[in-house]
C-alpha cells in the first residue's frame, strides 16, 4: 500500500444490534480499531476487579482503565469521529522586537517558555516555546509564523474521563461520563443488559465565528476566533433507534442539514455500507457472527471499478491483451478480495492509475499528495462523467479507463519484476508484516516478527488489511452472556519472545476464529491456566 492508502485505512469499525437482531434477544456490540500492527500490540487485556469495578476489556499498557470492553452492566466501543478540533493562525511578528507579534493593529508580547531536556551524559538542551493567544507557535519564517489552536490545549482539554466508564450501569450513567470526554472526539457505541442500544458523539467542537478553520487565518484579527464549544446535548445521539442498528466507521454519521459544524474530514463510506448490508435483515446474530462481519472482505469501491471496466470495454478497448484478459474475467468476481486473487491487484492499480490521469493535469505528478476521500471523488466522476474532469487527451471516459487499464498491468509487471498475470496475485501487494521494534532484519525479524502473510481483504473492506496498519484488536461484548464476549489481540498478550503467550492469538486473529472472553469467578476459574499474585511489601 502507498503511505496515502495506509493514511486511509486508519480508522476503525464499532456496530450495535438490538435483541431483535440477535439469536438470544440481547444486544451485541463489537469494535475494532485500526492502528499499526506491531509486537507487542499497542493494547493490553485486562480484567479489573476491586471493591466496585468488575470490568474487562483492553487498555493501553500502564493506563489505570479500561477503554473499550464491558462490565457486568453495560457494554461499549469507539471509532475516531474525526471532529475538527484545531486551527492555524498566521501571525505577524515584530522584526524590531521578535517575542512581540500584532494583535488588531498593536504589538503584544508573546509568552516565551524555555523547556529543558536533560540529556544523560550530555549537555542540557535548551528549547524555545513562543506561544500567543493562539497556542504555540509550530512553524516561522521570518515574521510570519503558525500558532496551532487546539482543544486539547485549552485548560480542561486532557481531562479524562475514560477510567469512570467501568462504574457506569446503565445510559444515563454512561452518558454523563461520556459528556467530559473532550478528546480525541470520538464515536461511542452502547449495549447493556436491559436491552438498551446508544450511540453518541464525544468530542469538546468549537464553535468558529468566521469559517471553519479548513486553511491558515489571520491571526491579528478577532474574525476568526472561537465563540465557544458545542454543547454535548446538541452533538449527534441516539438511543434505541426503530432499525435497531447502529454503525459507524468513521464516516458521516450527521445528515447535511445538521448543524453546527462538525468536519469535513469523514471517511469514505464503504465499511458503514457494507457493515449495514450484512446486518440490517438479520435476527439470529451471534459473537462469532459479529467477528465474521469484522474479517469481512467484500471491497465495494473496487467491484465498483469493475463494472466500469467492463462496460468501458465495450467501447474502447485496452491496448494490452493482459487487460483485457483480466477485465474479461472481472465478469466473474463478487467483489471479495482474496489473497490469491490478481483481479484485485488489477482493480487496484487501475483505480490509482485513474485517479492519476484524471489529476495530473490540474496537479502535475503529485497527485499522490491529494488522497483523503480520492475513492469517492473517483466513483463520483466515474459516475457523473462530467467535461470539466475530462482530460484533453481522451474522447471519452471509456478511453480514459482503457488508458488506465494499460497503465495498471504496465505497473504491475513492474512492481513483480513479471509479465505473467499468474504473479500479480493480492498477495504479493498486500502481504501482512507485524513487527517487534528489534526484529525488522536477520534472524530476529525471524524469531520477534510475523511477516509475509497473504491476507484478504483492502483498505476498503471491513477488515481493513493493509501491510502494516489493521485491526489491532477485536471485541465483541454480549451482554446476554459475558462469557460469550470475543476478545483478541493481532499477536498475543505477553511481550516476552519465549513466553508461550508471545504470539498464541495470532491464529485466531489471522483466520477470523474467536477466542471467548471468560468474565465471571465460574467461567475465569476453568479457563485459568496458571496465576501469578504480586504481593506489596513482600
Amino acid at each position: 500500500e502507498s503511505k496515502s492508502e495506509i493514511r486511509q485505512g486508519l480508522g476503525s469499525n464499532n456496530w450495535v444490534v438490538s435483541g431483535a437482531h440477535s439469536a438470544t434477544g440481547k444486544p451485541l456490540l463489537a469494535n475494532d480499531t485500526h492502528l499499526e500492527l506491531s509486537i507487542p500490540s499497542i493494547w493490553y487485556e485486562v480484567h479489573l476487579t476491586a471493591p466496585g469495578w468488575d470490568v474487562k476489556g483492553v487498555t493501553f499498557p500502564g493506563a489505570p482503565m479500561i477503554i473499550i470492553g464491558h462490565n457486568d452492566h453495560i457494554a461499549w466501543g469507539f471509532t475516531n469521529n474525526g471532529a475538527d478540533v484545531q486551527d492555524l493562525y498566521i501571525e505577524t511578528f515584530n522584526p524590531a522586537s521578535p517575542d512581540e507579534y500584532r494583535v488588531k493593529g498593536a504589538w503584544t508580547k508573546a509568552q516565551v517558555i524555555d523547556e529543558t531536556i536533560r540529556i544523560k551524559g550530555q549537555p542540557d538542551e535548551h528549547l524555545k516555546i513562543v506561544v500567543t493567544r493562539h497556542g504555540p507557535i509550530v512553524h516561522r519564517e521570518g515574521d510570519k509564523a503558525y500558532a496551532l489552536r487546539w482543544t486539547a490545549t485549552e485548560p480542561g482539554g486532557l481531562v479524562n474521563s475514560y477510567n469512570w466508564l467501568g462504574k457506569a450501569h446503565n445510559w444515563k450513567e454512561f452518558r454523563e461520563i461520556m459528556r467530559h470526554v473532550w478528546g480525541p472526539g470520538q464515536n461511542a457505541v452502547y449495549a447493556d443488559v436491559e436491552g438498551n442500544i446508544g450511540y453518541l458523539m464525544a468530542a469538546r467542537v468549537p464553535i468558529r465565528k468566521k469559517g471553519h478553520g479548513e486553511v491558515p487565518v489571520p491571526g491579528d484579527t478577532d474574525d476568526y476566533e472561537w465563540t465557544g464549544y458545542i454543547p454535548f446535548d446538541q452533538l449527534p445521539q441516539a438511543l434505541n433507534p426503530e432499525s435497531g442498528l447502529i454503525v459507524t466507521a468513521n464516516a458521516r454519521v450527521v445528515g447535511p442539514n445538521y448543524k453546527p459544524y462538525l468536519t469535513d474530514r469523514w471517511d469514505e463510506p464503504y465499511r458503514t455500507a457494507r457493515i449495514y448490508d450484512l446486518l440490517h435483515d438479520r435476527h439470529d446474530l451471534r459473537p462469532e457472527d459479529m467477528l465474521k462481519v469484522q474479517t469481512d472482505t467484500y471491497s465495494y469501491p473496487h467491484l465498483f471499478l469493475a463494472d466500469q471496466l467492463m462496460a468501458a470495454a465495450k467501447i474502447a478497448q485496452p491496448k494490452d491483451p493482459r487487460a483485457r484478459t483480466l477485465i474479461e474475467g472481472l465478469k466473474d468476481w463478487n467483489g471479495i478480495a482474496d489473497a490469491g486473487s490478481p483481479e484485485v491487484s488489477f482493480l487496484h492499480a487501475a483505480r490509482r492509475a485513474a485517479i492519476d490521469l484524471l489529476l495530473e493535469p490540474f496537479l502535475g505528478k503529485d497527485t499522490n499528495l491529494y488522497h483523503w476521500r480520492s475513492t469517492a471523488f473517483l466513483q463520483k466522476v466515474l459516475t457523473d462523467r462530467p467535461a470539466k474532469w475530462l482530460p484533453a487527451a481522451y474522447k471519452n471516459y471509456d478511453e480514459l479507463l482503457a488508458a488506465a487499464a494499460d497503465l495498471a498491468v504496465t505497473n504491475l509487471a513492474e512492481q513483480t519484476k513479471s509479465g505473467r498475470v499468474e504473479d500479480w496475485a493480492w498477495k504479493y501487494f498486500n502481504s501482512l508484516d507485524m513487527f517487534h521494534p528489534l526484529g525488522h532484519d536477520g534472524l530476529l525479524k525471524r524469531f520477534l516478527s510475523i511477516t509475509d502473510k497473504p491476507q484478504a481483504g483492502t483498505v476498503y473492506s471491513v477488515r481493513a488489511a493493509t501491510k502494516y496498519h489493521g485491526p489491532a484488536m477485536r471485541f465483541v461484548g454480549n451482554p446476554g452472556n459475558w462469557d460469550e464476549s470475543i476478545l483478541l489481540l493481532p499477536a498475543g498478550q505477553s511481550g516476552q519472545p519465549g513466553s508461550s503467550h508471545y504470539s498464541d492469538q495470532f491464529s485466531y486473529w489471522y483466520e477470523g476464529q474467536p477466542v471467548f472472553a471468560a468474565f465471571s469467578d465460574a467461567a475465569e476459574a476453568n479457563a485459568r491456566r496458571h496465576a501469578l499474585t504480586l504481593k506489596p511489601g513482600s
